[in-house]
């Protein structure tokens, strides 16, 4: 649980017990504010670290009570790459808890006297601490206050201490309504009202990585306001893990919503290089909190070796979607409810009561809320209204634009029929959106997905947060000032993806998937009504049915989708209006399905994907035409007559115009990465004519 070595032993002071227990006290390890932690010696003369907890923490006896039964609960942690639960008692009515002694410095007096971590040593620390939490989170404890200075690193490789306290003192401290933990490295959940889970200790175990790689806690230690709204809407530099899968590994256990970060066993499954036993974590399904699925001892005692030797064989990769979207259902409502903190003790160390920033906080009133995003005003009208398009700003001739976070740039002419209103990265963990009226874009953190419509400057943004009656919710936003009114439209765990609008501007239409047991499955489609504010979701419990995704139809009466093979369109109420068949086989389309004329839609033209058929919408077409081009990822239409489309491009892709005999025209975007450009999705408007 908790044991570990200070370099400068302080002798007993005037007060202090003589023996606790059937153990004699021969020195102070430290002191903060949960009490004193004393070097003792059990009766066989092993040495032992000892806390006595403050009285006032405990409170009554009967709480003292109930804290050592719930400490005594970390005895079942299985001793792999931790500091092993001894004892536990109550002492003059305070408990007190024995555990391993740990000959070793922290990682925080490492870091701080030595520099940060790298290579096989951040590879050891990293595969050590996990194999910590999966034991702890096994014996069905979440730590709740991982950090630096919770890690020892003995010369047997690292352990963690000081689990099971912090639920503990929770469940019994005379603080009501106390949450306690260390600013810097909590979960988003644990600043609000949400219970922390297993997932929490994930988002920490991550901060800890990026400390020991850098040297600097990656939220900052400034004041505790600023802390917890970076927290809460900021996202951390992953740059200074140089290892590529350690690097993804710690960004996706950074990720705000606890459901989409992987588990203590999936992430020491990585470590090792084994194949996941479950979904990857950037897919959602999972619930928030889930624990691990129970482990052999044999993969903790692979961790524990590890740890002790060396780094593991490089990590297996996830394998992408065959669909080029990326989509997570919304969290719970947590950014909506900005929660304040005050220092309610001020503490010398940490929980293990080593020298660190640990508090004891109370929730009280809200603090500020996050500093506006440069997509939106400072205020926020209850009922925006849609702004007239302003007069835009003059563009140059030609230009190209960087996009942030990437290494893809765009290139864009005056005049061109349509440009990129947003994108994501990281197989949609961040969205960046366009300015109004400039090439510049900047992280969003409120919505998954953005589409904006230019002929009105509205976006549909799909919500990361449920409503506070756990609806899923899309927000219809004025893209001029930012500005947005909320739309409810399934209850939870029906989530919308890939907002699009339809061709007058008045309706929205988005896909909805049912988050299951470990995955997600197709549910049906949502439409939205702009000038009413209402939303309806509707099943279609044909299988596969919006596995890609709903598009509109001609005038926007109807919507389709591919589903065995045949394309099948719904009206505005949910009902099968027409079927087409013989279409060819479906194709991934960013865009527009569609032509600009309403006349002809994309697809393959067989299932080898060596051509493109643009198809009558009518269905009585007999001649499609054949467009010679391989590509498996198209932007959509540019014009009646032109594509927009991905092709290889070296050891990328490059987007480029064709014409329907497949002629290249013109270079809009280049990608030189591909497994940066695999993560990424991007959504294109048509631009106002």
């Amino acid at each position: 649980m908790w044991g570990f070595y200070m370099p400068d032993l302080a002798a007993p002071r005037p007060g202090d017990p003589a023996t606790v227990g059937e153990y004699a006290v021969t020195g102070r390890l430290g002191e903060g504010g949960q009490g004193i932690v004393y070097l003792a010696t059990a009766r066989d003369g092993t040495k032992v670290a000892l806390k006595l907890l403050r009285a006032d923490l405990a409170g009554n006896a009967q709480a003292s009570e109930r804290f050592v039964r719930e400490v005594a609960m970390a005895r079942r942690v299985a001793p792999f790459c931790t500091a092993q639960v001894i004892d536990t008692g109550l002492f003059g009515g305070r408990p007190y808890i024995v555990s391993e002694y740990i000959d070793g410095p922290t990682l925080t007096d490492v870091v701080r006297t030595q520099g940060p971590r790298s290579g096989t040593s951040l590879h050891r620390l990293a595969i050590g601490t996990i194999t910590a939490l999966v034991a702890i989170h096994q014996a069905g404890i979440v730590h709740r206050d991982f950090k630096p200075s919770n890690v020892v690193l003995a010369s047997d490789g690292p352990r963690v201490i000081d689990f099971g306290i912090a639920r503990a003192l929770d469940l019994t401290s005379t603080l009501t309504g106390t949450a306690i933990g260390t600013p810097s490295y909590m979960a988003p959940e644990q600043l609000t009202e949400a219970s922390p889970g297993p997932k929490s200790d994930l988002f920490a175990w991550a901060c800890t990585l990026l400390f020991a790689a850098s040297g600097q806690a990656p939220f900052g230690q400034d004041s505790l306001p600023a802390v917890v709204n970076r927290i809460m809407h900021t996202e951390p530099d992953v740059g200074p893990i140089q290892d590529p899968a350690l690097r993804a590994l710690v960004a996706d256990c950074l990720a705000k919503d606890p459901i989409r970060r992987p588990t203590a066993s999936d992430a020491l499954m990585r470590l090792l290089g084994h194949a996941p036993a479950f979904a990857p974590p950037s897919l959602p399904g999972n619930p928030a909190g889930a624990g691990p699925a129970m482990q052999p001892p044999g993969l903790l005692q692979q961790g524990s070796a590890a740890a002790a030797t060396g780094p593991a064989p490089p990590p297996r990769a996830y394998p992408p979607r065959p669909q080029p979207y990326h989509y997570a259902p919304p969290t719970q409502p947590t950014r909506r409810k900005a929660t304040g903190w005050i220092i309610a003790g001020s503490v010398a160390g940490a929980l293990t009561l080593v020298a660190a920033s640990a508090f004891v906080a109370v929730r009280i009133s809200a603090l500020p809320g996050p500093t506006p995003s440069p997509t939106a005003s400072a205020t926020e009208p209850t009922t925006p209204t849609r702004s007239p398009t302003p007069t835009p700003t003059p563009t140059p001739t030609s230009r190209e634009v960087r996009l942030p976070g990437t290494s893809v740039e765009i290139q864009e002419r005056e005049g061109d029929p349509i440009g990129l209103a947003s994108y994501t990265v990281n197989r949609g963990k961040r969205l960046y959106v366009r300015k109004h009226g400039s090439g510049t874009f900047t992280a969003d953190s409120r919505y998954f997905e953005y589409a904006l419509d230019p002929k009105t400057n509205l976006a549909l943004g799909t919500d990361v947060d449920y409503s506070t009656d756990f609806f899923a919710t899309v927000s219809i936003i004025d893209h001029v000032t930012g500005t947005k009114r909320v739309v409810k439209l399934s209850p939870k765990p029906v989530f919308p993806t890939t907002p699009r609008w339809s061709p007058d501007g008045k309706y929205g239409l988005v896909t909805l998937y049912k988050g299951a047991a470990g995955n997600t499955v197709e549910y049906g489609y949502g439409i939205i009504d702009v000038g009413s504010d209402k939303g309806r979701a509707f099943q279609v419990k044909e299988e596969g049915a919006g596995e890609w995704r709903f598009f509109w139809d001609v005038g926007g009466r109807s919507v389709g989708t591919w589903v065995g093979g045949k394309m099948k369109f719904y009206d505005l109420n949910g009902k099968l209006v027409r079927t087409l068949s013989d279409v060819g086989s479906p194709v991934w389309v960013e865009g527009d399905d569609i032509s600009p004329s309403g006349t002809r839609f994309l697809a393959h033209c067989t299932s080898a994907g060596t051509s493109l058929c643009a198809r009558s919408t009518s269905g009585d077409d007999t001649a499609p035409v054949t467009i010679p081009f391989t590509s498996n990822r198209l932007i959509g239409w540019w014009d009646d007559d032109h594509l927009a489309v991905w092709r290889a491009k070296g050891a990328g892709y490059e987007a480029v115009v064709i014409d329907l005999s497949g002629k290249v025209s013109r270079v809009l975007a280049t990608a030189g990465k591909k497994a940066e450009f695999d993560g990424m999705a991007f959504r294109f408007g048509r631009n106002a004519s």
